[in-house]
């Protein structure tokens, strides 16, 4: 089992309900409560129902949540639905079948004919489980839709967290207001490096918190829209307001290298190139990511060179 795995902290709704649940079938269908409470198996009947419904949300708890984590809905809607139904719907019925066959017939020494138990509260306590799976399975949407818009804001933080590019004793200042324009230009024709101080350190700076990120610990950058990434060998992500080629004139050549019109990449994080149609060359990063970095054939030279620096 995943060691990040933990159940709903719901210790004390499933409580409640228990005890509601327990007197709401021990009362079921009497019309006399009086009579009820002052019968025979009153006392049993009530712990009984509380035990066993206690035993069935617990375990539906802690079957949805484990499945949450290896099935998400998101995911695996398909399979996922077969596994909740199988493990959160049929099993607990199953086993409410056997404990009040047991509770009932074994113990008590009532015959079937005489138990109204299968015939009536057995359906209610099916629905009372479909509907208990039903509560976590929006709980599971609601907590991802929650996620999500927490997500968004954090993105929207982090949009412009890395506010200077120190450079030796000089600092280049980024404005929230300017936009990267990249500069277009012919594929193999991208802006050189010059002369500069090259960059030792980015300063990231998140609220109040200034975060110095060494420039070799970054895996590569690419573009992502109208603005430039930074992904580290952490898998840590910032996002950057100076287009790539502000960043290739103040990066060590020896150590970076720009491959295309989105990505410039680290030596470090080139796990392997592959020869593809046209004399093109398709790079695999380290750490991975989702679009392929395809150097072109013009460029193709200049990599193999850069490589052997």
């Amino acid at each position: 089992m995943d060691a990040s795995f933990s159940p709903y902290r719901d210790f004390w709704l499933r409580l409640g309900i228990s005890v509601l649940l327990a007197f709401f079938f021990v009362f079921l269908g009497s019309d006399s409560i009086t009579d009820i409470a002052n019968g025979k198996y009153f006392v049993t009947d009530v712990l009984s129902g509380f035990i066993l419904t206690f035993i069935i949300t617990s375990s539906i708890n802690i079957i949805t949540a484990y499945l949450d984590k290896q099935y998400p809905w998101n995911k695996y809607f398909t399979t996922r639905l077969i596994y909740q139904f199988i493990a959160a719907i049929v099993l607990p019925a199953f086993f409410v079948l056997a404990f009040m066959y047991t509770y009932l017939i074994v113990l008590l020494g009532f015959k079937k004919e005489e138990v109204q138990f299968f015939y009536t509260e057995f359906p209610i306590s099916v629905l009372f489980i479909v509907f208990w799976n039903v509560v976590y399975v929006g709980y599971f949407f609601y907590r991802e839709t929650r996620k999500q818009k927490e997500e968004l804001v954090s993105l929207k933080e982090q949009m412009f967290t890395l506010q200077n590019v120190k450079t030796g004793s000089d600092v280049i200042p980024t404005s929230i207001n300017q936009p990267v324009i990249e500069n277009y230009e012919e594929e193999n024709d991208f802006a050189e490096s010059n002369s500069s101080p090259k960059i030792k350190i980015l300063v990231a700076v998140s609220g109040n918190k200034n975060i110095p990120i060494t420039v070799e610990t970054i895996a590569y950058f690419y573009k992502d829209g109208n603005y430039t990434t930074l992904k580290t060998f952490q898998s840590e992500t910032y996002l950057l307001n100076h287009s790539l080629d502000e960043l290739m004139k103040l990066l060590e050549e020896t150590l970076f290298f720009r491959a295309n019109r989105q990505f410039i990449i680290n030596l470090k994080a080139c796990h392997y190139f592959t020869n593809e149609e046209n004399g093109k060359l398709e790079v695999q990063l380290i750490p991975e990511h989702n679009d392929s970095v395809i150097i072109s054939q013009k460029r193709a030279p200049v990599f193999k060179d850069w490589l052997n620096k």
